[in-house]
């Protein structure tokens, strides 16, 4: 197992489990046979020419974007469970979290981790509750013929979705508790970063009072979109260029609104000065 830290912007994270060595099972459960069917079929249904199956893939490639990067990042990691974690204890081996020392300082490295590994697993727990609550009331539109029971499909995706980012906090949590890992910087991975801007060189570790007082340093992005090519391409971790594709596009669109938040407010505040000195 292998982490990779790649900050986004100088305020955000992505983190990303590599499992290496996955132990072959010789029988799948139901769940995970269900789980494995789902690309087949869903990669059948988009190549339909039209009708509800072009159309559900469709909206449906539509909301997995929409999907945080954070969530997908979580569950790289695999679902820690007794068994893992006393594997894991018992060998003592320290899992590489490779990331940018000309961008990253070493000794953040840890208070990262932790926050990502936190920050979410509320959220996490309460939608999956609500998703699991939801799913016996999509029962009734399994009555319906031709088309499949889509709500019911959808929540059960969500449920699952919201549990594995769960499972993934829990075992960040644990490498972090347990200093089962060790932060390594490779110049593959600075070379992404080789050419910093203008505004800041450095990912900065904001804390909570910071953001709170209104004295923590503006946000600026640190990758460009297009940037997970070459973090492909320096790792040599294919799977991780759509992680990174997704985290720079969602944190770009992040930063536009709250720029146009803030000129929106700005321009109410103006209008409000005009009309007290008329």
């Amino acid at each position: 197992m292998r982490l990779f830290l790649l900050p986004i912007s100088t305020r955000r994270a992505l983190i990303y489990c590599q499992y290496l060595h996955q132990k072959p099972t010789t029988k799948l459960s139901l769940v995970q046979k269900t789980i494995n069917k789902v690309p087949e079929t869903w990669a059948k249904w988009e190549t339909a020419e039209s009708g509800w199956k072009k159309a559900l893939t469709r909206y449906g490639n539509e909301g997995l974007r929409r999907i945080p990067y954070q969530e997908w990042a979580l569950k790289s990691f695999p679902p820690l469970n007794d068994e893992l974690q006393a594997e894991e204890l018992s060998n003592n081996q320290k899992f590489d979290v490779v990331f940018p020392e000309n961008i990253v300082q070493k000794e953040d490295v840890p208070k990262i981790m932790r926050r990502l590994a936190g920050e979410r697993k509320q959220l996490h727990w309460k939608r999956f509750i609500w998703s699991l609550i939801g799913l016996p009331f999509t029962i009734p539109f399994g009555l319906i013929p031709v088309l499949p029971n889509i709500p019911f499909f959808y929540l059960a995706f969500r449920c699952y979705s919201h549990w594995r980012a769960l499972k993934g906090s829990d075992h960040l949590d644990f490498l972090v508790d347990s200093r089962l890992f060790r932060p390594v910087s490779t110049p593959p991975m600075e070379s992404i970063y080789s050419t910093p801007p203008n505004f800041s060189k450095s990912f900065t570790f904001v804390t909570r009072s910071q953001v709170l007082e209104g004295v923590d340093p503006e946000e600026s992005m640190l990758l460009q979109p297009g940037a997970h090519k070459l973090v492909a391409k320096n790792l040599e971790v294919p799977e991780l260029a759509a992680e990174v594709e997704r985290a720079v596009r969602q944190v770009k669109q992040s930063l536009q609104r709250q720029i146009e938040q803030e000129r929106q407010q700005i321009g109410a505040r103006e209008k409000q000065n005009d009309s007290t000195r008329k």
